[in-house]
């Protein structure tokens, strides 16, 4: 037994390797082989050395981010106690429940430089090629046009919602401007690139647009303090591509609608969605997040609870009689931090922002910055933490990017 543990002790940074890699694969392809990809760590956790084992734990015990985290979970369970759809509490519940063991484990495990660059590389080219699989499935075996992609493949199939896939999207572009900046293999990172910031178009999400924008930004700041020259190239490229992008027909009509029949006047916003079944999600995330707050007020210091929040929100669209919610059954909050504050009052969501501001302060480069930056930012439009694969970004993604982008 002791050779056998003595074994996989040794092999620990392999099999680490192994089952991030899993973690990441399985996010683009199935819930329920991601879900035991995820569970997975526990075991590991444990198959080492007594001593280093009670050295992890020592460790755990002074890690700000690992008890906010647990702390953040604790105030889900106590909302369920009074949730009145104690099924739905516990189901949300549940959803949370990586957060109790991942931080941990991902903070007491760090992968060689070697290895993390490895790993990087692996999934610049493997990613792609998932939706590259996708796209041809799509397009040739089931015969449908590319406009189609999302709502067929991603959403009916995948069952996933596409600003998810853009967080896992953002690996390989990242990686591929940090090696073009670097002029590492020009022809085939700019193959990657241009594929991959197509099918991140392709999706079409308003938000993963605003993130491109700042990764672009960041790059030609970056390039110009070492290459004025190809920044500007790269501005002029940035403007092109940008003409480009409001050119697809997806984005040039949501663009369209957004400066057509946008108003500033929030009483002119509940009217207009009162009476009319209107397209302006971002009128729609305003009127939202308005409902919102005002339950939240209501609802001071303890919130609604974990499993009411959806009803309270749906109470709040029939008063004002918001045809669009009504008719699409109830739109979440649409704002994670909003969200917080509406299931679980004070407790719940000044805790989701100390864990934030708790990430925020430790040390971080290219990769987690970006990722803790479009996941903050990204919080304010949409309610990340309702499916599982938001809480694999919180609870996996970003600590891991920051625990090994230190050195």
């Amino acid at each position: 037994m002791n050779i056998k543990l003595d074994y996989i002790v040794k092999q620990r940074d392999k099999v680490f390797i192994v089952l991030i890699a899993l973690v990441f694969i399985t996010f683009i392809f199935s819930y329920a082989l991601n879900n035991i990809s995820i569970y997975l760590f526990i075991p590991f956790f444990f198959l080492d050395t007594k001593e280093k084992i009670k050295l992890k734990l020592q460790e755990l015990k002074k890690n700000k981010i690992v008890l906010l985290c647990v702390l953040f979970f604790l105030a889900q369970l106590v909302g369920v106690f009074y949730s009145d759809d104690s099924n739905l509490a516990i189901k949300r519940t549940l959803v949370m429940l990586p957060l109790l063991f991942l931080p941990a484990i991902l903070s007491t495990e760090k992968l060689e430089k070697t290895m993390y660059n490895k790993l990087l590389r692996f999934l610049k080219y493997v990613i792609p090629l998932v939706f590259i699989y996708y796209l041809v499935v799509h397009y040739f075996i089931d015969g449908r046009v590319l406009s189609t992609f999302v709502h067929f493949t991603i959403k009916e199939k995948l069952k996933v919602s596409q600003f998810y896939l853009v967080f896992i999207l953002i690996i390989p572009i990242i990686e591929v401007l940090r090696q073009l900046q670097k002029s590492q293999l020009i022809v085939k990172n700019s193959v990657v690139l241009i594929f991959t910031l197509g099918v991140v178009l392709l999706l079409g999400n308003k938000t993963s647009l605003v993130f491109l924008s700042l990764l672009c930004i960041g790059f030609v700041y970056n390039l110009w303090r070492t290459n004025k020259k190809m920044a500007v190239f790269s501005l002029i490229g940035l403007c092109i591509l940008t003409t480009a992008v409001l050119q697809v027909p997806i984005i040039k009509n949501r663009v369209n609608v957004f400066l057509r029949t946008t108003d500033l006047s929030m009483e002119t916003i509940v009217t207009k969605n009162s009476f009319t079944h209107t397209k302006n999600t971002a009128e729609h995330r305003v009127l939202i997040d308005y409902l919102a707050v005002k339950e939240i007020v209501n609802s001071l210091p303890f919130g609604v609870g974990t499993g009411d929040y959806q009803q309270a929100l749906n109470k709040q669209y029939k008063a004002v009689n918001f045809k669009a919610a009504l008719k699409g059954g109830g739109y979440n909050t649409h704002n994670q931090y909003l969200s917080e504050f509406l299931k679980t009052g004070v407790f719940g969501g000044v805790l989701f922002i100390l864990l934030l501001l708790a990430l925020w302060k430790t040390p971080k480069r290219r990769m987690g910055f970006y990722f803790l930056l479009f996941f903050s930012l990204g919080c304010l439009v949409e309610s990340y933490l309702v499916r599982q694969h938001g809480v694999v970004i919180l609870a996996f993604i970003i600590p891991f990017l920051i625990r090994n982008e230190r050195e």
